[in-house]
């Protein structure tokens, strides 16, 4: 996995994801170890960690990503095992004898409920930079666009593939939103 696997330990490097995937086209890049640790972002809320999650598959995505994988996607209610004590929250939690799923495992939802295998990317853009936004063509044609508004007030939006035909709508504050279209 060596040949294609990265991840990021110092915010966030899209620009160089952008550069790797122009420099070695052929090559499939895997975003790897993904995750919330308790050391850093224990504080947070749980809306704010899934949107940390959002931001991360969106931007991967965006430039050049082909796939994320989280570190943990179950972790004991302590945020372990771990053999060096850097106790994490994963999407699953275990909890007495069921599971907590925590905001982070919706956020990966709407990407991996929506997003099919051998879905392609298409160029897309956003007149408010507080909207991030990625959008996919599914092996079967349909569309589906996925959308972080970042802000913490609503925000309008027009969807539109051909520049004059298509719809409005208005993003909740702090949402993540998929739309679907055939």
């Amino acid at each position: 996995m060596a040949g294609f696997a990265y991840h990021w330990y110092t915010g966030d490097h899209f620009e160089a994801l952008s550069l790797t995937s122009r420099l070695y086209p052929e090559k499939a890049l895997w975003f790897t170890e993904g995750c919330v640790e308790f050391s850093r972002f224990g504080g947070a809320s749980g809306p704010d960690k899934a949107r940390m999650y959002a931001h991360d598959i969106l931007g991967n995505l965006r430039h050049g990503g082909s796939a994320q994988l989280d570190w943990n996607l179950l972790l004991d209610d302590q945020g372990g095992p771990n053999h060096v004590g850097n106790y994490c929250e994963a999407p699953l939690m275990l909890q007495g004898d069921g599971f907590l799923r925590n905001p982070s495992y919706y956020a990966i939802g709407h990407f991996s409920r929506y997003l099919r295998p051998g879905a392609v990317r298409l160029e897309s853009s956003v007149y408010d930079g507080r909207i991030e936004q990625v959008v996919f063509r599914n092996p079967d044609g349909s569309r589906a666009a996925v959308l972080l508004n970042r802000a913490p007030e609503a925000l309008p939006l027009w969807v539109t593939e051909d520049g004059e035909t298509g719809w409005s709508l208005t993003l909740s504050p702090g949402s993540l939103t998929t739309l679907t279209w055939p």
